[in-house]
This record gives structure tokens, C-alpha cells and sequence, in this order.
């Protein structure tokens, strides 16, 4: 969500006073304690960002009326200077009077007229208490970690203020005010939520700046998650493919120097079949790690087969020089479309699957630390 509003969002005030010239005007009454003589802004917001629609000067007594003509449900903003700041949720037919203290724009201390304001200020009241208490917790741990008291409040504290927040939004899904709510929650744990709240709003405030800026949020969280989803079904299938205990399929592709090398020819050595190329940066940031794992156990009957997907020789075997990889090499220069990797089911690289002495899977992308681990097991 853009900065701008996220901060008008969590730490608003609303003030708006107007008393309108014209039948179909609104006006916005203000009484801002503490701002005498001061220009107070009703500001809209204009490709994210907030544009002076009217002002007025505030008398002795911190009285100001603003007239506006009527303008769509949306978030809104009384201003006095650049970090005096009243956020408003108003709709067109809405007159409404509030008060504030200039100390404290961000905490109105009275909203009469708009509904959706007095729930969004509503609920900034809460998070303001929970954030304070919070705070509090805070610092007791700072001063002693050990305080076991104060992690058991501070966990309770989070836990029922999440709660809070969602049966807010719930209970109010037709007002654009459970944005403020949102705001405190997880997308990824809560998406179902927020794509209610989406789908909601798009009829009532659909042309806000704010509600795009949320809506193409939930869009692109609904977007990587079925990828996600679809990529982990893709690979539960590839990995089902080929599953450990089965037999490591042969294969016969060309080394560098043209001569055929097949898996089967390596029977009796623990094999790791290695598909990388020289473009990944994850399978070169790897190697130093595969060398040295390599160099421990070759003596022991290791042996790497390294299954490149490159596209030109030259990159290949440039590679393969550079990172000083001294195993077994084969590729048929197709890139994606290499043959062991379409016969594996390799969706993406670096990807190994290792091979007992008798061609058995044993695993299937092990990398660092877990593939040492296993080597150890086996070749003891």
C-alpha cells in the first residue's frame, strides 16, 4: 500500500466542518483547540497523494468551516501544515463536525456525521491502546529478557489484538474503514479476508486511489499464491516421477570431448546426478560446496555425473574450467529441453538425485549440509 496513506491510515485524525452555500454541497465544521489563526487543508488524494481541494482560516477559537461539492466515498485528509494530519472516510451526502487538539490531530476527540469516520477512528483508538501497551511489554523485555511474565502477556496481547482486528473487519466488511484494519494483518495468513473485503468494496469505492492500490495488492498475493500452489503440485507430480527406491532411469549423453558417457557405466559408485549450467548463478554459487564434497568422498567410492543445460559449448566447458569441477560432464546443448532433464522431471536447477551402487534413488535434491550428511551415512 502506498506510504503516503499508510501513514494518513495508522495515524490519523479526522476533522471536517463545512457549511455549505449551496443544497448539494457538504460542509465540514472544524474546532481544532490550539490553532488559532492557522490555515486548516481538506486535501483529496491524486495519484497517492494528497492535493489541497479547499481551506479555511481558523478563528480565535480554533473554529473553521470548509464547503466542499459533493465528491465519492473515499479517504480523505484535514491538514494543518506538513505532519498535522486528520484522515476522513466520507461520503458525499455527509456533513460532519469534529474536534480535535492540535497536539493531537491524530486522535479526534469528538466525530459527529460520518459513520464510516467514527468506525475507522474507532478503530485507531484500539490499535493506538494496543500499541501502547505493547510498547510497555517491550520495554520490561528489553530490561530483562528472562521475564517470562511479560512474554506471556506480550504473546496474549498480539494474539487478542489480531483477533480484534479480523472480527472488526468481518463485522464491518461494507465500510471501507476495515482498511485500517487490514493493515495490521498478515495478506499471506489472511487472504482469504482480504479478498472479501476486495470483492466488497469494489462496488462502493472502486475509483479511490486507495482501494487500487489494495485491490492490485490482493490481486498479485492471489497471483503468486495459486503459482505457488501450481509449482508445488507440479513438483509433487515430478518427484512422484521418479520417487526413492525406484531405479535411477539410464541415460547416454556426450562429454565435452564427444564421447558417450551413460549412468549406467558408473554402476558401483554412489552417483550424484548434478543438473546445473553455467547461466545459473545458484548452481555456480553451489559448486565450491559440491568440490568440496566431492574431493572428501571420491576416494570412497563418490562419483558426480554433472547434467548441464546450457545451449553453446563454449559456456559449458568455460564453466566447468572456471569453477574447477574435475567430475563427469555430459549435456546435449538443449537447454530446457536436455533429455535427462525432461527424463527426470526437472523443473528447476541446481537439482541433483543421488544414486546407490546398485542405481537405486537414494534422495533427490540434496544440497551443503544434508548432502554431506547423507554421504556420511552411506559411505562409512
Amino acid at each position: 500500500m502506498n506510504k503516503n496513506l499508510t501513514l494518513f491510515l495508522s495515524t490519523a485524525l479526522l476533522i471536517l466542518a463545512s457549511c455549505g452555500s449551496h443544497p448539494e454541497e457538504r460542509t465540514v465544521t472544524a474546532r481544532i483547540d490550539g490553532a488559532a489563526g492557522q490555515t486548516l487543508y481538506f486535501d483529496k488524494f491524486v495519484a497517492n497523494k494528497p492535493v489541497h481541494v479547499d481551506s479555511t482560516v481558523l478563528d480565535a477559537q480554533g473554529n473553521g468551516v470548509i464547503s466542499l461539492p459533493p465528491m465519492p466515498l473515499d479517504f480523505y485528509a484535514l491538514t494543518l501544515g506538513n505532519d498535522k494530519i486528520l484522515v476522513l472516510l466520507l461520503d458525499s451526502a455527509e456533513n460532519v463536525t469534529v474536534s480535535a487538539r492540535l497536539d493531537s490531530m491524530a486522535f479526534p476527540t469528538s466525530i459527529e456525521g460520518s459513520v464510516n469516520t467514527s468506525l475507522m477512528h474507532g478503530y485507531f483508538k484500539e490499535a493506538k491502546a494496543f500499541d501502547d501497551q505493547r510498547t510497555a511489554l517491550a520495554n520490561r523485555l528489553r530490561s530483562n529478557p528472562q521475564d517470562s511474565t511479560a512474554m506471556s502477556e506480550f504473546a496474549t496481547l498480539n494474539k487478542e489484538f489480531m483477533e480484534k482486528s479480523k472480527s472488526f473487519v468481518k463485522e464491518h466488511m461494507s465500510s471501507p474503514a476495515v482498511l485500517a484494519a487490514l493493515n495490521r494483518l498478515n495478506i499471506q495468513e489472511e487472504l482469504p479476508l482480504f479478498q472479501q473485503v476486495r470483492d466488497s468494496l469494489r462496488t462502493t469505492i472502486g475509483g479511490s486511489e486507495y482501494f487500487k492500490g489494495f485491490r492490485d495488492q490482493v490481486d498479485r498475493m492471489t497471483q503468486q499464491l495459486l503459482a505457488q500452489k501450481q509449482q508445488e503440485e507440479q513438483q509433487a507430480k515430478l518427484d512422484n516421477l521418479i520417487p526413492v527406491g525406484s531405479e535411477a532411469p539410464d541415460f547416454t549423453q556426450n562429454s565435452p570431448e564427444g564421447k558417450p558417457i551413460s549412468l549406467s557405466s558408473l554402476r558401483g559408485k554412489v552417483v550424484l546426478i548434478d543438473f546445473w549450467a553455467s547461466w545459473c548463478r545458484p548452481c555456480r554459487m553451489e559448486n565450491p560446496n559440491v568440490l568440496r564434497v566431492y574431493n572428501k568422498y571420491h576416494n570412497k567410492g563418490f562419483e558426480i555425473l554433472g547434467v548441464s543445460l546450457d545451449k553453446t559449448k563454449e559456456a559449458w566447458t568455460g564453466a566447468i574450467k572456471q569453477d574447477g569441477l574435475p567430475w563427469k560432464h555430459v549435456s546435449d546443448l538443449q537447454f530446457w529441453n536436455n533429455a535427462v532433464a525432461q527424463q527426470y522431471g526437472v523443473s528447476a536447477i541446481p537439482y541433483t538425485v543421488l544414486v546407490d551402487r546398485e542405481g537405486k534413488v537414494l534422495a533427490k535434491n540434496l544440497r551443503g549440509p544434508a548432502l554431506e550428511e547423507k554421504l556420511a551415512e552411506v559411505l562409512k
